[in-house]
């Protein structure tokens, strides 16, 4: 003969104590049915905006705290790189940091210096400077040797650096380029 299995035992049912349930949201013994219901969905309705207030707090501080940690390592992150470390902070903090640190501790390690062969005194040939060609300075040819030359030196080098700043905002050029051409135009007049 086989042995006979016994069903499993169903779960006891859980008997909802309305009265108690009632008392505990301040409602009297007589109210209804619906009148619960309500006051317990206003209160899961007052629950759920708390937990969104708290989820927003909660992602603001991670934010925070993302952007801080990402601070630290401003040195190491390039701009392009950012959004990349940005993305593993809030993936794994603990295994980003660690990647950071051990980055910065390899940039800052500096390289074995090699040993260069020292110059030989024999070897090493250094101009005169009497043999350098003359270096030409236009801009100085233009001012007498009268006792007022420093005053007009101090008023050319202006007109020249105030017309390099309008070259400069006009034509959008690096300001030692801008710089060359107000030279160049204060030489020809």
């Amino acid at each position: 003969m086989e042995p006979t299995a016994t069903p499993p035992a169903a779960p006891a049912e859980q008997t909802v104590d309305l009265e108690q349930i009632k008392t505990m949201v301040n409602l009297p013994a007589t109210a209804s049915d619906v009148e619960l219901i309500t006051v317990l969905v206003n209160i899961i309705a007052s629950l759920q905006e708390k937990y969104e207030g708290l989820l927003q707090d909660a992602v603001e501080m991670e934010d925070r705290l993302t952007n801080r940690d990402l601070a630290d390592f401003a040195d190491v992150i390039d701009e392009k790189a950012l959004p990349f470390w940005k993305e593993q902070m809030l993936t794994n903090r603990a295994a980003a940091i660690e990647a950071l640190t051990s980055l910065r501790s390899k940039v800052a390690q500096p390289e074995p210096p090699t040993a260069a062969p020292a110059p030989e005194a024999e070897h090493v040939r250094i101009p005169l400077r009497n043999r350098l060609a003359p270096i030409v300075r236009p801009t100085f040819d233009r001012v007498s040797a009268e006792p007022a030359a420093s005053e007009r030196v101090n008023t050319v080098a202006a007109q020249i650096r105030n017309r390099a700043h309008e070259i400069q905002k006009s034509e959008k050029v690096p300001f030692i380029v801008a710089f060359a051409r107000a030279e160049k135009q204060f030489n020809k007049e």
